[in-house]
Parts: structure tokens; sequence; C-alpha cells
């Protein structure tokens, strides 16, 4: 069972970005129109003023190109991990796969970028960056370790929530959206939205660590699970507007997507606890 839960993740996260990226663009420009960042290449290596090189229309067509040439790398990559033991071409669905993983990651390096070097922006991406990674490394996932699974998922799901907590807890800044959306869905006003996901933010450090502790593990996971679901749901319920209803679906249920794996990690984690605690019982029984 969680085999699948495990390669429906990662295709909800490739699918989600897909999706993302063919109809809302991709961050790359932040990349790739950072004069501080670039220039000493563009002027250097291609002897090219960097007047030029941001009025070019062939970088612009470039980005656009690429944007929508890794939106089908995700769309592929989506689909492999959904079907990933029916399809036999081993090496080159790892390339495609390792190629959307690449991108992932890039698409991470952006976006820290675009929020002047906000580090956290990148970790809050671990679930979405390390669940491709298993399946990458494990050709057979049905011959998984799956205590190794287990602390691997739970490593991500920490370095996930914990960026969360820290934002929600104002400690750098509270993102915006976070209050737009607490405001929208619960009706309070901004003092309370702030105080409210403080109190969210203490939470999600708290069981981030709550979660390596054996005998907290199971309950603290069934919290994540909920909260890990309201979160991806929250996107889809504050976008919503009934008399747009299709353009509101349009705009949202991507940002869904690809944040359901924050409820299904920690339910894979849960469904493989009691195997992962078996199998030290009988490691244990044979060295005595």
């Amino acid at each position: 069972m969680f085999r699948y839960l495990l390669s429906f993740s990662a295709f909800l996260i490739f699918f989600g970005r897909a999706y993302q990226f063919f109809f809302f663009g991709a961050p790359y420009r932040a990349i790739f129109w950072d004069e501080s960042l670039l220039s000493p290449v563009v002027e250097g290596l291609f002897n090219y003023s960097w007047q030029e090189y941001a009025t070019n229309l062939n970088v612009n067509t470039f980005i656009e190109n690429l944007t929508i040439l890794s939106s089908v790398v995700f769309l592929v990559s989506a689909l492999l991990c959904l079907f990933w033991h029916q399809i036999k071409l081993h090496i080159l669905k790892k390339t495609i796969l390792g190629t959307g993983i690449f991108l992932l990651f890039f698409m991470g390096i952006c976006m820290v970028k675009s929020k002047n070097y906000d580090i956290l922006q990148l970790f809050e991406l671990s679930i979405q960056l390390i669940v491709p990674l298993v399946i990458f490394f494990n050709a057979s996932l049905k011959n998984m370790d799956v205590s190794k699974l287990s602390k691997w998922l739970k490593i991500a799901v920490a370095l996930t929530f914990i960026p969360h907590g820290l934002f929600a807890m104002g400690l750098f800044y509270v993102p915006g959206h976070f209050i737009d959306m607490t405001i929208k869905i619960l009706g309070v006003n901004e003092t309370q939205a702030t105080q409210l996901l403080f109190m969210i933010g203490v939470l999600d450090i708290i069981v981030s660590i709550f979660i390596f502790i054996p005998k907290l593990a199971r309950p603290t996971l069934v919290y994540v699970m909920i909260w890990g679901f309201l979160t991806a749901v929250a996107r889809l319920v504050s976008g919503f507007n009934p008399d747009f209803f299709w353009s509101s679906l349009h705009n949202s249920t991507y940002l869904t997507l690809y944040r359901l794996p924050h409820a299904l990690v920690p339910l894979i984690i849960f469904l493989i606890l009691p195997k992962t605690h078996t199998l030290t019982f009988k490691l244990l029984t044979n060295e005595n």
C-alpha cells in the first residue's frame, strides 16, 4: 500500500508543477535576468553588454521554451513515477526522472533567489524533492529498506514543516499569503491571524521533533497528516470563487496538488512504522 502512495505522491508533485509551469510560468527569470549574477558570464564569455542581453527577444524566447520543456519533463516524470514498475526502460526512465528532479531543485534555487536568498524556501520543498529521489534510487519499490525509507521520509517531513513553522511564527517574516488565507478561511482579523499563525508555527516545530521519538511518532503523524491535508486544501478553499468556478479551480488546484504529499508522506511513515519496529525487534532477537 505505502509503495503506491509513494508513487502517487511523486505523481502529484510533478503533475502539479507541470500544470504550474505550463499555465503560469516558472521562476527562471530570477536567475536568468539577474545582472549581478550573470553579467560576468554574459559580458565576459559571450561578449554581450547586459543591456543587449536583457532586451534580446531570443533570451526571453529561450526562457519561455525552457519553461514549456520543463513542464513536459515534469508531466512525463509524473507518469513515470505512477507506472514505475510497469515501465522497463530503466536507463531512460531514470534519465528523465533525474532531469525532473534537477529541474525541481533548480526551481527551488530560483525561488530562493527571488526571495532575497531566503534558503528556507528551498527547505520547504524537501518533501517534493526527497519523494522523487527515493523512487529514483530504488529500481524496485518492492525491495525498499523500510527502515531507511522511514528515516528519510521523517527527515523530509521535518525539513518541510520546520521552515513552514518559522515562517508562521514570523521569526524572519510572515508570508502575506499565510495571513490572507487565514483571514479569508477563518474570518479573523489580521492581529488574530498573526497570533494563530504563531501558535501553529510552534506546533510545526514541535511535531517535527516528535516524529523522531518512537513513543510519540504515531499520534504525531496523525496530526501531521491532518495538518498537511488542511494546508494543501487551504490553497483551493482560499482561492475559490463560486462566481468564477472554473477559473478559480484553474488558478488554485495545482497549488493543492503538489502539497497533498505533505499529508500523504506522513501517512506512508505511519503505515510502515509497525514494519520498522518489527524489523528492529527481529534484529535484536537474532543478536540475543
